[in-house]
């Protein structure tokens, strides 16, 4: 699964090396909130630690809301008109695979709305996947993801 080029999102981005994908956050705030559910933990909230977790409320509705943070699907494999990410309707307008097919990648202002959260991870993503082929990067080469490499 790591391996596989369906998993390339439009951006550059491998969606098999995202958490949202995995669901190993989505999964283990599920499982924390189980845990502090099974030793009723809000009761020890309150009574032994009342001031310093004044908030607990509020943390299980943020760890609640972390459960959910799960994507059921990769950009590539959405076909419906409900998302609304720009990238991914430029790269199909244009019939392109990803951005790396595009002249214009790397000065794209569509492509710079990620730099916020993934510095240039996408555009060196796709400076790579263009040197290499997108087979041999997908195998081989350094995927970035929040501006950092990805540890396998």
């Amino acid at each position: 699964m790591k391996n596989n080029k369906k998993l390339l999102a439009y951006c550059g981005l491998y969606c098999g090396d995202c958490a949202g994908y995995s669901g190993e956050i989505a999964n283990t705030a599920k499982k924390f909130k189980k845990v502090l559910e099974k030793y009723k933990f809000d009761r020890t909230a309150k009574s032994l630690f009342s001031k310093e977790l004044k908030d607990y409320d509020k943390f299980c509705e943020m760890l609640g809301f972390i459960t959910g943070l799960k994507c059921p699907q990769t950009c590539r494999e959405r076909e419906d008109s409900s998302t609304s990410c720009k990238i991914r309707k430029c790269c199909k307008d244009k019939g392109f695979y990803a951005c790396y097919e595009c002249d214009d990648f790397k000065t794209c202002n569509i492509l710079k709305s990620l730099e916020g959260l993934h510095q240039d991870s996408c555009v060196k993503n796709l400076e790579a996947i263009k040197k290499m082929g997108l087979e041999t990067w997908i195998i081989k080469g350094k995927r970035l993801w929040f501006g950092t490499e990805v540890d396998d």
